[in-house]
């Protein structure tokens, strides 16, 4: 390598570190993000699986014992 690309070098080396520190930032506040979203669907899931639950035992009994 030159001396005269080595700044060209520098400021490659520079700008690329800076993009990792945002993409890192970006990566974790997504991840974050995604555990709630997780988080939100199982507690969702459940709250349907009760609202079922009350629902049938509406429903009258069919020969057999079943709803």
């Amino acid at each position: 390598m030159s001396p005269r690309d080595r700044p060209v070098v520098r400021q490659v080396i520079d700008e690329v570190a800076n993009a990792l520190q945002a993409a890192i930032g970006l990566a974790t506040a997504l991840r974050r993000n995604t555990q709630d979203t997780v988080d939100d669907t199982v507690q969702l899931e459940a709250a349907i699986g009760r609202a079922v639950s009350a629902l049938k035992r509406l429903q009258p009994m069919r020969k057999g014992g079943r709803r």
